[in-house]
C-alpha cells in the first residue's frame, strides 16, 4: 500500500511566488499579453501621465521657451488582498488522489510515500485562475465567487465610470448608436415558475442561444442569483415570432445555473428594451467600432479589440454566411481579425461589451512576494485528531488603466 504523508507547510519566498503566479498571472487575458503587470505593488503605486504639445518656433539667438505647461496626469494601482479558504476530509482527498493515479484496467498498488501537496495545490488552481480572470474584468458585483467587503470595480467597471473613456452605447442611450438593429422594444415581461418571456414585436434576425442584455425595466423583477437584472446579459431561446425566454445569465458561463426571477416587471412606453450583437449585425457593430477608435492607436503592434465569446462566434457564422462560391465556408475556422485589427475573443466578459485599447495602456498589479501573502495547508490529524485538511491562500491585486482618454467601450 501507499503510504500518504501530508506536509504542514506555509509557503514562503519562491514557493509563494510559484503559486500566485500561477493563479494571478497564468488567466487567461494575461497569458495572452493583454495587460502590462507589474508583479511588487505592495501598497499604492502611482502611474504617472506626462503629456505636452510641441511648438515650432522662429529661429533665434536667445533661448525662448515654447510656452506651454506640461501635463501631469496620475492613476493609481491600489492593491485588494482577499484569501481562499477551503476544507476537506482526508479520506476524500486520498480517493481523488488514487483515481487519478490508477491507470485505466491495471491491477497495481503504490510504493513508496506520497506527499499530497502538489496535488491540493493543483486542485485549486485552474478555478483560482477563473475566478480571478473574472475579477480582474468584470469586478466584484458581476462575480458571485467573490464575498470580501472590500471595493473592487474591475477593469470594465473602470473604463464606464470614468468620463474620460469613449463610450458607445448599443442602443443609442449611452452614446452614439452603432450598427443596425442592434436594440429593440420590450412590450411586456412575464414571470411564470420564475422563467421570464419576453413580448416584443417580430423580430426575425434574433436566433436560440444569441445573448441579449436587459435595460429600462422597472418594478420588482429580479435576477434569483444576480438581483437587478437590468444591464445583465441572458442567452434566449425563442417561443414564437413575437417572445423569448432569458434562460441562463451571461455570467454562468462556467456555473451553467439556469435564469431565475421573481416579482414583477414594469415596462412602461419605450423604456424597457434589450440589446444584442449577433451573426446578423455583428460586422456592423465591428465596422462601427473600428471607425470610432483612435487612429493612432488603431495602427499600434499591441492594440486590441476584446469582446465576448458570443460576439466571436457570430462573427465566424457572419463570415461563413457572406461567403460566395466558397466550397468549405462552413468547416474552416475563420481569423480573429477585422481589417487587421486582432480581435481578443474573452471566456469570462459580459455581453454585448467590446472594450479596445493597448495592452501598454491596461495595468494589474499582484505582489508575488508580499509579506502577508501566504499559503498554508495544515493536516489536523496530529494536532485535534480530525481527519481534515485546511487550506489557506492570501492573494492581492488590482487594475487600472494609463489613459481614459485611448480607450474605446461598446456597452449595451
Amino acid at each position: 500500500m501507499a503510504q500518504f504523508t501530508f506536509s504542514n507547510n506555509t509557503y514562503a519566498g519562491s514557493e509563494i511566488a510559484g503559486f500566485m503566479a500561477s493563479t494571478l498571472l497564468e488567466a487567461d487575458s494575461v497569458t495572452r499579453g493583454l495587460w502590462t503587470v507589474i508583479s511588487d505593488v505592495k501598497a499604492r503605486k502611482i502611474i504617472l501621465d506626462v503629456d505636452d504639445s510641441v511648438v515650432l518656433q522662429n529661429p533665434s539667438g536667445i533661448f525662448n521657451d515654447q510656452g506651454t505647461t506640461a501635463t501631469q496626469n496620475e492613476s493609481y494601482l491600489d492593491p485588494v488582498k482577499y484569501e481562499f479558504m477551503k476544507q476537506e476530509q482526508w479520506d476524500n482527498v486520498v480517493k481523488s488522489w488514487e483515481a487519478e493515479s490508477v491507470k485505466p484496467g491495471a491491477l497495481m498498488d503504490y510504493e513508496g510515500v506520497v506527499d499530497l501537496t502538489d496535488f491540493l495545490m493543483a486542485r485549486y488552481k485552474t478555478k483560482l485562475k477563473i475566478a480571478n480572470e473574472r475579477l480582474y474584468y468584470l469586478g466584484k458585483t458581476n462575480v458571485k465567487e467573490v464575498q470580501f467587503s472590500a471595493a473592487y470595480t474591475g477593469l470594465l467597471g473602470q473604463a464606464s465610470a470614468n468620463s474620460s473613456t469613449y463610450k458607445v452605447g448599443l442602443s443609442g442611450t449611452n452614446g452614439s448608436s452603432v450598427g443596425n438593429s442592434t436594440s429593440w422594444a420590450i412590450n411586456t415581461i412575464s414571470i411564470s415558475a420564475g422563467v421570464a418571456t419576453c413580448n416584443i414585436s417580430s423580430l426575425t434576425t434574433l436566433k436560440n442561444g444569441d445573448v441579449v442584455t436587459l435595460n429600462g425595466i422597472s418594478g420588482s423583477f429580479s435576477d434569483a442569483i444576480y438581483g437587478n437584472p437590468n444591464g445583465q446579459s441572458y442567452w434566449i431561446t425563442n417561443v414564437t415570432s413575437t417572445s423569448f425566454q432569458l434562460y441562463r445569465n451571461y455570467n454562468e458561463v462556467n456555473g451553467r445555473n439556469v435564469a431565475l426571477f421573481t416579482g414583477t416587471a414594469t415596462v412602461s412606453g419605450t423604456a424597457g428594451y434589450f440589446s444584442y450583437v449577433n451573426a446578423s449585425n455583428v460586422i456592423d457593430v465591428l465596422a462601427s467600432v473600428y471607425a470610432q477608435v483612435d487612429q493612432a492607436d488603431r495602427k499600434q503592434e499591441d492594440f486590441n479589440i476584446q469582446l465576448p465569446f458570443h460576439m466571436g462566434y457570430a462573427f465566424q457564422q457572419a463570415q461563413a454566411n457572406k461567403a460566395t462560391n466558397v466550397l468549405n465556408a462552413f468547416t474552416d475556422s475563420k481569423e480573429y481579425q477585422y481589417l487587421g485589427v486582432k480581435l481578443q475573443i474573452m471566456d469570462h466578459w459580459l455581453g454585448n461589451t467590446i472594450l479596445a485599447a493597448r495592452t501598454s495602456n491596461i495595468f494589474l498589479g499582484v505582489d508575488l512576494l508580499g509579506d502577508t501573502d501566504d499559503l498554508s495547508m495544515v493536516y489536523l490529524g496530529p494536532i485535534t485528531n480530525d481527519r481534515v485538511f485546511k487550506t489557506r491562500a492570501r492573494m492581492s491585486s488590482c487594475t487600472n488603466f494609463k489613459f481614459f482618454n485611448e480607450v474605446f467601450l461598446l456597452q449595451a
